[in-house]
């Protein structure tokens, strides 16, 4: 088998499971609640052991910020999630609008000013800007399917929709002895 049968394949499948998907939440609108859940614990220095769902991963602080640099730190990991999921929002809908593709690509920087972190002032802890670079490969000529599928994965992400509008956030803090 070819790879690009076995790819194609793969995209047939990934758009079945995600018209079943579209075709239950139309059905049933309490079908499209869902929830992700991540636990971490800070095992030494600035590690971090992280589960979600059955996989255990590590982040930490590159050396020049006291870390051992055992794995991307936690602002890279957003970095990462917000290209990744910029990908499959766009491998997503371009099935779903017949678009084929050969690859798809995103860079993203984020820049920070230590001075939040370090509480130094009143500077925000998080990003100060986010920039990205999308590059999708395709045979696709029709202009309004590309426009739209843009313009999907500027509204669909659910990552994009994270960094750029303040979320609810509840939680606690408790000290034990």
């Amino acid at each position: 088998m070819s790879t690009v049968t076995t790819q194609t394949h793969i995209d047939d499948k990934l758009n079945e499971t995600l018209s079943g998907v579209i075709s239950a939440v139309k059905e049933k609108a309490d079908n499209a609640d869902v929830s992700f859940t991540a636990t971490s614990e800070l095992t030494e220095g600035f590690r971090s052991s992280i589960k979600a769902r059955n996989f255990e991963f590590i982040s930490d602080e590159p050396e020049s910020l006291g870390g051992q640099n055992e794995g991307p730190n936690p602002v890279e990991y957003v970095l990462g999630a917000f290209a990744a999921c910029q990908e499959i929002v766009i491998k997503a809908h371009a099935g779903q609008l017949g678009i084929k593709l050969k690859s798809v690509k995103v860079e993203v920087t984020g820049d920070l000013d230590l001075h939040g972190f370090f509480n130094l002032d009143n500077t925000r802890p998080g990003f100060t800007n986010v920039k990205y670079e999308t590059v999708i490969e395709t045979d696709e000529d029709d202009p309004k399917k590309l426009e739209q599928l843009k313009d999907i994965s500027l509204k669909n992400c659910p990552v994009l929709d994270i960094i750029q509008n303040p979320v609810p956030v509840q939680g606690e803090l408790t000290y034990v002895n």
